[in-house]
């Protein structure tokens, strides 16, 4: 960088306000501070959580060998089960699930976790894949030609795939910017 017609090496201070100027980095950062109070909620809750991981687990521990005392005889369901490894299973989870926070919550605020048909659409899409997939496990059989495309279209089942297929491009091609 030259200032007075002299060659200055950049400084972090310099490339900090260049990407300030970014009218993207300007926008996010005006996110992260409209929510900075939420933020700061969960950075002290995950903080707190973290710190008392050591007491939480033994408090769990300590709670499930209550459990298989007071079951006496009884075999618990929680026999089988590695408390100490479930556990520290958590905590790993714990770290990813603060990085993978804000697109949880894209995800649970957008349409596709509350509206009901969405679920449902989801559920049959599904269904069908399993099916479908099992079914040609079963007989492999794919139609050869031009021909044997338009012979399986006569299959209603087939007629009416494709033409949801059919609507879902449409719909998808109006969303596309």
């Amino acid at each position: 960088m030259a200032v007075n017609g002299q060659l200055v090496a950049r400084s972090p201070g310099s490339d900090l306000l260049e990407r300030l100027d970014d009218p993207g980095t300007a926008a996010a950062l005006g996110q992260v501070l409209d929510h900075a109070d939420l933020l700061a909620m969960l950075v002290t809750g995950l903080d707190g959580f973290l710190r008392r991981g050591d007491t939480i687990t033994e408090a769990v521990v300590d709670g499930v060998h209550e459990l298989r005392s007071a079951a006496g005889s009884t075999p618990s369901p929680l026999a089988g089960v590695d408390v100490k490894a479930l556990l520290a299973s958590l905590t790993t989870l714990s770290s990813g699930l603060a990085g993978a926070t804000p697109t949880l919550n894209a995800l649970l605020t957008s349409s596709l976790m509350t509206d009901r048909r969405t679920a449902t659409t989801l559920e049959l899409m599904g269904e069908a894949l399993v099916e479908a997939k099992e079914a040609d496990a079963k007989s492999p059989s794919a139609p050869t030609g031009a021909f044997g495309l338009l012979r399986v279209l006569k299959d209603p089942d087939v007629a009416r795939g494709l033409g949801l297929l059919i609507q879902v491009a449409k719909a998808l091609g109006r969303k596309l910017p």
